[in-house]
């Protein structure tokens, strides 16, 4: 700390104060030029403002009469999102363990696996579906294998993780008691990282179900499909109540995860 002239203490060093001045400096600059290089048209944006009440009124109706509809669909969105959520856990809970440098029987597939897991996880899920779409098709099959090699991505590098952090004396006892791998994965890792896994699915689930509602905007069906046709069409009141519905299944997912995760701790 430094004393300055007056007799009182300065809380921050001035080295430090400089840093933090160039920090946000740069910060501010680095957004300014962002501005002028996308060129935003903000005047007319800005003046499109006068149009926000209209707009805001349309919104506020609810056409009721698609809730079956909009029900079904959701459905089969949230069905889609589970079948991905269960084949890519399932797939991702072995390549977890082939991958995971304390329980993988080869340096080589460690690496292999890790290395297609981060590729899935550079490529974004709307590119990833729409290759999927060019080999298969548009329909459900192309939304559940995207969101299956998503689920893949996500659960093979969390699972890896957790099974990294556990003691590697537990592989050195069972070693010493004539254990094989498939024992040493099973009877002694297995049961230690199910929680973190129970854990990592839950999260997933959540992502799962609003990357469904997503793809649908692109034409994979259920209730994303059936949002983006009223937003075409400019049905205000259909869109009002698929956001509504949209808002209350996730919010209402939310809670009930909670609610399991804090009955699961106790």
């Amino acid at each position: 700390m430094e004393t300055q002239l007056n007799g009182s203490i300065a809380l921050v060093p001035a080295k430090e104060r400089f840093i933090n001045f160039l920090i946000i400096t740069g910060l501010v600059s680095l957004f300014a030029i962002s501005l002028m290089m996308m060129d935003l048209p903000i005047a007319a944006f800005v003046s499109r403002f006068e149009r926000l009440p209209l707009v805001m009124r349309q919104f506020m109706s609810l056409n009721f009469t698609i809730m079956a509809d909009a029900l079904g669909q959701l459905l089969i969105s949230i069905s889609m999102a589970i079948a991905a959520l269960l084949l890519g856990g399932i797939v991702s809970l072995f390549l977890a363990f082939l991958s995971a440098t304390n329980t993988a029987p080869s340096k080589i597939i460690s690496v292999i696996i890790k290395g297609f897991v981060s590729t899935i996880r550079a490529i974004p899920n709307l590119v990833l579906i729409l290759l999927i779409i060019a080999s298969l098709g548009l329909g459900y099959v192309a939304a559940v294998a995207s969101l299956t090699l998503s689920s893949m991505g996500y659960f093979t590098k969390a699972f890896a993780s957790t099974i990294e952090d556990q003691d590697h004396a537990l592989i050195e006892t069972m070693q010493a008691t004539g254990a094989n791998w498939f024992q040493i994965v099973v009877h002694g890792f297995f049961p230690n990282v199910l929680p973190s896994f129970l854990a990592w699915i839950s999260i997933r689930l959540e992502m799962s179900i609003a990357e469904s509602i997503s793809l649908g905007v692109i034409g994979a069906g259920g209730i994303g499909t059936m949002l983006i046709r009223s937003l075409r069409t400019h049905q205000h009141a259909d869109v009002s109540l698929l956001i509504l519905i949209i808002f209350t299944t996730m919010l209402s997912i939310e809670i009930v995860l909670n609610i399991f995760k804090k009955r699961a701790n106790t």
